[in-house]
């Protein structure tokens, strides 16, 4: 199916000079209303051409009935095309730090308070989520899921760390650890 635009269409002077031609014979005029808006060109834009209202090509559409491939012999442009979209594509972190990310992961959850015990394992695991955000440039909703955790965890994370500043600084939740609790 061919994508066209749906708002600011303008028909071709063309179209307006064959809207003159016709003149009074709103048979042929409304034959040739239904013939555009069958191109799919919309109702305002066949509206100035004929100069009527869009309510009126409105009901014109609704009344005029289908009729045989331009029997008017009036010229019936394509109304413009949408413009092609460029393809999304994700930035996505390097196999070694994605690797390393997941055996990192189940023993930077296990750190609890001042406990010492894989600390240091957590700290990597920060500080590689901050170097795959700010030097791979991957988004932290895309290592979220590739981590299988969520994006405000990893931001959570990184506040707590101290490689981010926090949005509002009015939560205990965000305050940095104690750095006698740093590995």
């Amino acid at each position: 199916m061919t994508e066209f635009k749906k708002t600011n269409h303008v028909l071709p002077n063309s179209v307006v000079v064959n809207f003159e031609a016709i003149g009074t014979d709103t048979k042929t005029r409304d034959l040739y209303i239904w013939e555009l808006r069958a191109a799919q060109w919309t109702h305002q834009s066949i509206a100035v051409a004929a100069r009527v209202t869009r309510e009126r090509v409105r009901q014109i559409v609704e009344s005029t009935p289908i009729s045989a491939a331009n029997p008017t012999g009036y010229e019936v442009p394509e109304p413009p095309r949408k413009p092609e979209k460029a393809p999304v594509t994700y930035v996505e972190p390097s196999p070694e730090t994605l690797a390393r990310l997941l055996e990192l992961k189940p023993l930077a959850e296990q750190v609890r308070s001042n406990s010492p015990r894989y600390r240091a394992e957590a700290e990597e695991y920060t500080r590689l989520i901050f170097k795959a955000h700010t030097e791979e440039g991957v988004t932290l909703y895309r290592l979220a899921k590739r981590l299988g955790v969520t994006h405000g965890a990893l931001r959570f994370r990184l506040v707590r760390y101290g490689y981010k500043n926090p949005v509002s600084g009015n939560s205990k939740v965000y305050t940095p650890i104690n750095p006698e609790n740093r590995a």
